[in-house]
Formats: structure tokens, C-alpha cells, sequence
């Protein structure tokens, strides 16, 4: 009952900090669906589950010896978008919780939390860190409309040489009607 809850009041956030009625939206894609104009929970869901299958597609992670899985980090990912205060910060968090649940869940990696480390009995270093930053902008169309351009980019960087290993930056593009230009 109270993971629904934490879910509703997640959604909830989400919706309000985008500000945005719910309507029909054209993505840059083509694609019709009914959403809101701003980031919503459907794109996070989305990017992240398309950032997590390309992380874990490419053999780029690599186990340490004996290893069956290799631990990383996520870092807290920066919102650079026109959502400030409390929403914006609502927004990264519900990306980056949403990361290390389906890498944690994907049985391929341990995910290294920060917040319990310090008491653990036995310390770990993790091999990678995955470090994201969430842009937006927006571009006025010929005919009045705005397309809102969402980008989160996620890099995964191995702790002990500093050396990327992966790369991803995943667009979401949204057709907003003028008359609603401002949702």
C-alpha cells in the first residue's frame, strides 16, 4: 500500500511540476498518445528502460575475476531542464531511482548504494559510475507550434582509469500546439 502511494504522489509531482493539461500530444516521432507536453512518467519510463538495455546490450561492462556481476554506481542525475525547485529535483530522482531499479533487477549488476555503505561490515568499491544530465529546449515551428526537445545523457565511467566505456543520450521530441505552447 505504501509503494502505491509513494507511486501516486510521484505521478502526482511529475504531473503538476510539468504544469501541463492532459492532452493529445504529437511526438517528433510521429507517434500520437495522450501524455502532457513536459517530461512525463511514460517518457521516463521510456529512456530508462531504453538506457538500461543499451548498457547492458553492449559488452562493455566487464566483471572483475570470479565476478558474476560488476558493481556500479549511479549518481544522482542532473535536471537541466526548465523545471526548478522542488518538481526538478522530483524529476531527477524519479529517473535515477527508476535507473537502479531496472539495472539492480536486471540480475547482470549490483548497484552500489551510497547511503548504506558507510555501515557496511565489509567495503566495496564499485568498477563503474553512471553519471546523467537531463536537457531540454525548445524550437518554435513555422506555424506557431513548439517542439520541446528532451535529452538524457548518460555516460558509464570505470572507477579505477576514469575511461568511458559507454555513451548514450536518448531523445524524446514532443509536437506542442501553439494554443497549448505554454502547457
Amino acid at each position: 500500500m505504501k509503494t502505491v502511494m509513494i507511486i501516486g504522489a510521484l505521478s502526482l509531482a511529475v504531473f503538476a511540476m510539468t504544469g501541463c493539461a492532459t492532452t493529445t500530444r504529437r511526438y517528433a516521432s510521429g507517434e500520437t498518445r495522450q501524455t502532457v507536453s513536459g517530461f512525463a512518467e511514460v517518457d521516463i519510463q521510456d529512456t530508462v528502460s531504453r538506457a538500461v538495455q543499451s548498457i547492458l546490450s553492449q559488452d562493455r561492462i566487464r566483471l572483475k575475476d570470479g565476478a558474476n556481476r560488476a558493481i556500479l554506481s549511479v549518481e544522482n542525475i542532473v535536471n537541466d531542464t526548465m523545471s526548478r525547485g522542488y518538481n526538478a529535483s522530483v524529476l531527477a530522482e524519479s529517473i535515477g531511482q527508476s535507473l537502479r531499479e531496472e539495472l539492480t533487477n536486471s540480475g547482470k549488476v549490483v548497484v552500489y548504494n551510497k547511503s548504506v555503505a558507510q555501515y557496511a561490515q565489509v567495503q566495496v568499491t564499485p568498477q563503474y559510475v553512471l553519471l546523467g544530465r537531463l536537457t531540454e529546449r525548445h524550437m518554435r515551428q513555422d506555424n506557431g507550434d513548439i517542439q520541446k526537445e528532451y535529452n538524457l545523457n548518460l555516460t558509464l565511467v570505470e572507477v579505477a582509469t576514469g575511461l568511458e566505456f559507454w555513451q548514450k543520450r536518448i531523445h524524446v521530441g514532443k509536437l506542442v500546439d501553439s494554443k497549448n505552447a505554454l502547457n
